[in-house]
């Protein structure tokens, strides 16, 4: 007994977040269209850590910049000069997510002859930003790394510094290459606040989550620093090589409409409608299986 098996329509689902509808030699097939998020590069994105102090410090030891950037949206730019072992009795300037600890507008250097260090700003230990009485050294600032292992700057751009930054501040110290990145929080929003020992912990993990690829799986909760809970040792910054091009996305970041059935989801792909074919797709599990390819 021959049993004939008609197909009236298949619809394929596509590890490419893509679908086509078959139909007869008749017929034009529809054009489809790929899911942006699935063709989105995640390098750049960064684990976002939260401060509700009103400033932001970073450095970048190799553009040799400095940058405050305000709650206002405003910035302020400055040149500075890093650490480094080439000269006498030098270190270089270590990376990391640091605090503002201690300031005082006149500090001495007990290790190197007692030098005047003014409008003195420390966040690393005996690690600070600074000027000096002399001029010697502005030819560098913006140039070289010439310091013993402070951040040097202008007296002018210290002073500055000096008057408007407050205790906690985050101090963010990268060579170009930092996995992490600083971010204002905002008064009604929930973050989880650790201790110094368990932010260790924290950090490792998620800068392991992100180099994953499980980011957006695992990272949910919103951290919070200031002086109380990191110490003048600092938190590690990872390494922005290691995130990969993409990253697992949870049904809720694919789907326009999480609320309506599956049926109607794809009705609504078979529709043809180009605005949700940009945004929706049918299978979650291999949508989200595509984004780690």
């Amino acid at each position: 007994m021959k049993i004939s098996v008609v197909l009236v329509s298949i619809v394929f689902i596509l590890l490419n977040g893509s679908y086509y509808k078959e139909v007869d030699g008749n017929q034009i097939k529809p054009n489809f269209k790929i899911n942006p998020l699935l063709l989105t590069d995640f390098r750049n994105i960064r684990d976002t850590i939260f401060t509700m102090k009103d400033h932001i410090v970073e450095i970048n030891l190799s553009t040799h910049k400095g940058t405050v950037r305000f709650r206002n949206g405003k910035h302020f730019v400055f040149p500075v000069s890093g650490g480094t072992k080439w000269v006498k009795d030098g270190i270089e300037t270590r990376e990391g997510l640091y605090v503002l600890h201690w300031k005082s507008e006149l500090q001495y250097s007990v290790q190197f002859d007692s030098t005047k260090m003014l409008y003195w700003m420390s966040f690393n230990s005996g690690i600070g930003l600074h000027a000096l009485t002399t001029n010697g050294y502005y030819k560098y600032l913006g140039k070289k790394n010439v310091s013993h292992g402070c951040v040097r700057m202008t007296r002018e751009d210290a002073k500055e510094l000096f008057d408007i930054l407050e205790r906690g501040v985050a101090v963010l110290v990268h060579k170009g290459e930092s996995a992490i990145a600083v971010e204002f929080g905002k008064l009604g929003e929930v973050y989880k606040y650790y201790s110094y020992k368990e932010l260790k912990k924290v950090f490792k993990k998620r800068l392991t989550n992100l180099y994953r690829g499980e980011y957006f799986l695992k990272n949910k909760n919103k951290i919070l620093i200031d002086e109380d809970n990191v110490t003048a040792a600092g938190l590690p910054l990872g390494n922005s090589n290691k995130i990969i091009t993409k990253q697992i996305l949870p049904p809720e970041n694919i789907y326009l409409a999480g609320s309506i059935s599956e049926a109607d989801k794809l009705k609504q792909i078979l529709n043809g409608d180009a605005i949700l074919n940009t945004q929706l797709s049918y299978n979650r599990q291999l949508d989200s299986l595509y984004a780690q390819l």
